[in-house]
Parts: structure tokens; C-alpha cells; sequence
């Protein structure tokens, strides 16, 4: 009597795209042995191919140290030429502020920061520019708002601080609109 071997039952957890749908698929799934992730490389209209199981630590492992070498290579990316055009937008920062800012704005961006030939890209800074001018203008409306109570008992200056807090909101409403214009 032969016996024929059980195929293996896998279940799947979840599958996902590996980067882009076009490059590969990572699919989760739940066998006899635990659960595994498969991950399959593979471009489309390319002609190479990579095949690799790995498990949850694994992949723990594996996304902290991307994290890390991404964090590095995007650090790599403020150069000095940089560096030098984000001042424009920032006067007065140091470098270290600057890159703090500059991070923030490539995960705000999805990375579009860097333009053309290694300059910074227009669009980005004057992402920088709005976003110091909104801290200025909130710290304006912050100041205005903590002494309002005090001037709002003389009646000529009560009418000219609605009119300051008019101008600032209206100011407010021109950088969320450009804001929203941003990629």
C-alpha cells in the first residue's frame, strides 16, 4: 500500500502588495508550522524573480532595519546645496532645525522634496515658508487672545482688536487655502 502524503493546508491571514503591485506580493498565512510570510519579487516585464519566507520576527527585524537605512539615506539627501536653498525659506535656522523641518516635510511630501538637478524643489520650499509663517501667525493670534481681556475695557482699542482678529483670521484662511494647494 502506497501512502500519499496530506498536501499542507494554508490558511491565509492577509496579502498585500511588496512596494507596488507591479514589483512582488507579500501574502500571510497560517500553516502547520505557524504563521509565515512569503514574500515573492517579482517586476513585471522583468525577468527576474525572488522567493523568501521569513517569520513575524523576522519581518519585525527586517522593517526596523529599513527604517533605519531609510533614515539614513534620507539624511544623506540634505545635502549642503540643500541645506542652502531651505535657508531662503528659513532664515535664521540652523542646520539641524532646518533638517527637523526637512524631515517632516518628506513624510509629508511622500518624499517629494528633492527637485530638480539636487536643488530643493520650489513646491517644498514653500511648504518650509508656509509652515513658519502659520507658527508666526498662531503665535500672533495666541498673544492677541492672552491680552484681549485687558485692552477690551478701553472702546477704541476693544473695535481695533476686532479688527486685528478679523485681519488674522483672513491671513489664517490665505494659508490654509495655499496649504491645500501643496502637493
Amino acid at each position: 500500500m502506497v501512502t500519499v502524503p496530506k498536501p499542507k493546508k494554508r490558511e491565509i491571514i492577509t496579502r498585500a502588495p511588496f512596494i507596488h503591485h507591479d514589483v512582488g506580493e507579500v501574502v500571510v498565512f497560517h500553516d502547520e508550522e505557524g504563521p509565515t510570510i512569503d514574500v515573492v519579487v517579482k517586476p513585471e516585464g522583468s525577468e527576474q524573480y525572488a522567493h523568501f519566507a521569513i517569520t513575524a520576527i523576522e519581518a519585525h527585524q527586517l522593517a526596523d532595519e529599513m527604517h533605519r537605512l531609510g533614515t539614513i539615506a534620507q539624511r544623506a539627501g540634505w545635502t549642503p546645496t540643500i541645506l542652502s536653498d531651505a535657508r531662503v525659506y528659513l532664515p535664521g535656522m540652523t542646520d539641524e532645525q532646518i533638517i527637523e523641518r526637512l524631515d517632516r516635510l518628506y513624510q509629508r511630501r511622500g518624499g517629494l522634496v528633492i527637485g530638480f538637478r539636487g536643488r530643493l524643489d520650489r513646491a517644498a520650499g514653500r511648504a518650509l515658508a508656509l509652515e513658519v509663517h502659520m507658527e508666526t501667525l498662531d503665535r500672533s493670534v495666541r498673544l492677541v487672545e492672552e491680552h484681549a481681556e485687558t485692552f477690551s475695557g478701553v472702546p477704541e482699542l476693544a473695535d481695533r482688536l476686532s479688527e486685528l482678529r478679523a485681519s488674522l483670521e483672513d491671513v489664517r484662511q490665505l494659508y490654509i487655502a495655499e496649504q491645500e494647494r501643496q502637493p
